[in-house]
């Protein structure tokens, strides 16, 4: 850690002193979103990134969405973010997950096209106002003593030619830091396949009196689709309906304008089955295969040689994106597994091999991949990989995203031990904001557990520390039914207009959205329907049973058959609606009581997080405490009585007690 300090004349790197707003180190997906918020919030912001080739760079997976994921894409669209609008420029194949299952659960996933997507984001950060993007090393962050608290303040960055100062430092440095790739008994430094580790940033975080630990993740290879036999694969589709992230796309068709993907035609390599033609956009298959019991014998007769098993990795992996030799080996009764054949664009035949992230020697992959039909002749392009990297625990944050043990210290992305591009880039996002808030002394954003899958991820974060790499499900939510990836623009959008993230048209759609869902319901109600010649023609028209007796129209939506276009179909009094405001509808009614009892609970709930606990309240002094429940609640330092609700090791009897005490001092008595 260097200290700031301007006066050292040996330091010839002072002719290059720049100051900014917001320094942001690393481009990756929680660095693009964080410097583009900073931005579009008016600050000076400069972006720093190892290599400018590799912006917004999907080493992994060049996919976006799933459940809890596309939740996320949602709200960071919401926020005014990047990631649903460079995802909808940039897509090859679009689905809508869990269809079968209930709204809250169901949510987009779209497979992109990898160098599209890269070059798209860069184009973004490069046009957007107030960001300068700069290629750079970063070996080292410069800090004062801070005397309000004796606590550093971080005031800007050292990289390999230059020092550049700003108010807030944001680090996503993804797996960069220290990292170190392994395939079999091979290893080397590196963040990424290609390309070097950073160096000197976890001795800086130590010197600034953080934590620093080691992880795990991992990537499969990537085979050439011109040895595929597609012939026994399964062709997985594209939606025949339009489907979009982000509002700009789903509800103003100037934006859809001029889309020019595919460039041209697309590569013949992959074989499109009359199915999956979509129609309103060219999109590409993905193909089901399946593992085999000679996949299996290959990976077990090997495993002395995995990196896994013999020792040579150290780190944590993520629980539920493991490896091939991981789920032989934890499922031995399983015959075989899923494996997804994913393209990773139009002009390439490089096949991303989901479900088979591997550190097995190259002569083991090539052998295990051509176990299974299909790939009995592949060749691989790409061999996989694990990689090691240093995070920092996430305990040591604030649920701004700020570290505790230093001012101006933002961290964002895999750097909080967390796995996945989506969850990278709405932490991305959350630091940005509040790191531009910061900048003027204003208090920060925080959004609750009940108001976004956002602030279930940071809550859990903070509050909850992960053992391993942290993956959001929507099991996390309490109020999923609330967090619907419909409803995002109604929930948030409100934060992103006031902070200048989304303009006022934009707010003015959502504002006009959700009037129409209340005129919608309250027509609903009021309007009833009397069974008729003509009522029972027009009812069978639009594909609905009989009425049989007179009912208002919210009791004709209850029903499980019935959608809102078709009783609109019976009930022309009703508004049109979109495809999203209309789920909004629909759930308004057939969900109703769900929907109150939801309410009544984040509504109580909310009352626990409207509790602040003071900022230097001495939990060392509070008699009664168990010892287990004073020691979390030191760790974490919650910002309310809800938060420290979900600390663990903190029961009923710990809250009841601080709840007494936090009284007393509001009432400025002294804690007993």
């Amino acid at each position: 850690m260097a200290s700031d300090d301007k006066n050292n004349p040996l330091d010839l790197s002072h002719g290059l002193d720049q100051r900014y707003d917001v320094i942001v180190v690393g481009a990756g997906h929680a660095g693009c979103e964080a410097a583009l918020a900073s931005a579009r919030m008016g600050r000076r912001t400069l972006l720093l990134t190892m290599n400018l080739d590799s912006v917004a760079l999907m080493p992994c997976n060049p996919s976006i969405g799933g459940p809890a994921k596309g939740h996320l894409v949602r709200e960071i669209d919401a926020l005014g973010g990047e990631m649903a609008r460079n995802t909808d420029r940039t897509f090859i194949q679009i689905r809508m997950l869990n269809t079968g299952k209930g709204p809250a659960v169901q949510a987009l996933r779209a497979q992109c096209d990898k160098q599209a997507y890269r070059l798209s984001m860069k184009y973004a950060l490069e046009t957007q106002p107030n960001l300068e993007l700069r290629q750079a090393t970063v070996t080292d962050l410069l800090s004062t003593r801070d005397t309000s608290d004796g606590r550093p303040r971080v005031t800007g960055v050292v990289t390999t030619t230059a020092r550049y100062r700003a108010a807030a430092v944001i680090l996503t440095t993804g797996t960069f830091i220290n990292g170190r790739l392994v395939t079999g008994s091979k290893t080397r430094p590196g963040g990424r396949a290609g390309e070097g580790p950073a160096l000197g940033i976890s001795e800086a975080l130590v010197g600034l009196g953080l934590t620093v630990r080691r992880f795990k993740t991992g990537t499969p290879p990537r085979v050439d689709a011109r040895t595929i036999d597609f012939s026994q694969t399964i062709p997985q589709p594209g939606s025949v309906a339009p489907l979009y992230f982000s509002h700009d796309f789903a509800h103003d068709p100037a934006t859809r304008e001029g889309l020019a993907l595919p460039p041209g035609r697309p590569s013949p390599i992959y074989p499109v089955p009359p199915e999956a033609e979509t129609g309103w956009r060219a999109q590409l298959p993905c193909y089901l295969v399946h593992t085999t019991t000679r996949t299996h014998e290959v990976i077990r007769a090997n495993l002395d040689r995995s990196p896994l098993y013999n020792g040579i990795i150290e780190g944590t992996g993520p629980r539920y994106c493991p490896s091939i030799e991981d789920k032989v080996v934890r499922f031995a009764d399983k015959e075989r597994h899923q494996v997804f054949l994913e393209p990773e664009g139009w002009r390439t035949s490089e096949v991303y091999v989901q479900g088979m992230n591997t550190s097995l020697p190259e002569d083991v992959q090539l052998a295990m991949l051509r176990a299974i039909p299909g790939l009995e002749r592949v060749e691989v392009m790409r061999w996989g990989y694990a990689v090691e990297y240093d995070y920092v625990p996430s305990d040591q944050l604030t649920l701004a995203l700020e570290t505790r043990a230093a001012r101006g210290l933002f961290l964002a992305g895999q750097i909080n031990g967390t796995s996945g591009y989506e969850e990278a880039a709405a932490q991305g996002i959350m630091a940005g904001i509040n790191a531009a808030l910061s900048v003027t002394g204003e208090e920060p954003l925080i959004l609750r557990r009940d108001e976004a899958y956002i602030g279930v991820l940071i809550d859990d974060l903070v509050t909850q520390p992960p053992g391993e790499p942290y993956r959001l499900h929507t099991s996390r939510a309490e109020r999923r039914l609330l967090l619907r990836q419909d409803n995002a623009d109604l929930r948030l959008a409100h934060h992103a207009y006031r902070l200048g993230l989304i303009s006022s048209e934009r707010y003015a759609a959502v504002e006009r959205r959700r009037a129409l869902a209340e005129e919608a319901s309250v027509t609903l109600a009021r309007v009833f329907i009397t069974p008729s010649r003509a009522t029972a023609e027009r009812a069978s028209a639009a594909g609905l049973e009989p009425v049989t007796r007179q009912m208002s129209g919210v009791e004709l939506l209850r029903r499980p058959e019935s959608r809102y276009d078709q009783v609109a179909a019976l009930l022309p009094e009703l508004p049109a609606l979109d495809p999203d405001t209309t789920i909004e509808v629909e759930l308004r009614a057939k969900y109703a009581g769900y929907v109150a009892k939801e309410e009544h609970a984040a509504s109580r709930a909310a009352r626990l997080e409207a509790n602040r606990i003071p900022d230097a309240l001495d939990y060392q002094a509070l008699r009664g405490l168990r010892t287990e429940a004073r020691q979390q609640l030191e760790r974490v330092r919650p910002l309310t009585i809800g938060q420290a609700s979900r600390i663990p090791g903190v029961t009923p009897a710990d809250l009841a007690l601080l709840l007494v005490q936090v009284e007393r001092l509001r009432r400025g008595k002294a804690p007993a």
